[in-house]
């Protein structure tokens, strides 16, 4: 049996940190930070940096991304069939 599961992942929130524990940091450059700063210049523009003249935000990851290892996992965790999938 296979099912597929729309934006599973982001739907998963990642643990909370506790002080000193590391965090996801994902960088945003290029053309996705002029996207963001035009829809919202507000939110956006006091957290732009330049690294080499290229504009950079960072931002830490509060949900799981496709891609990172620990997101199949904690969808995994989170699913509601995981016991019946496991006796089956």
């Amino acid at each position: 049996m296979t099912m597929d599961i729309p934006n599973a992942f982001i739907q998963t929130e990642l643990p909370p940190t506790e002080k000193g524990d590391d965090r996801v940091i994902m960088k945003i450059t290029g053309e996705l930070v002029d996207l963001l700063i035009k829809l919202s210049p507000c939110t956006y523009e006091g957290y732009v940096v330049y690294e080499n003249q290229r504009k950079v935000i960072y931002v830490v990851v509060l949900r799981a991304i496709y891609g990172m290892l620990v997101a199949s996992l904690l969808f995994y965790r989170k699913l509601p069939l995981r016991r019946y999938l496991l006796s089956a």
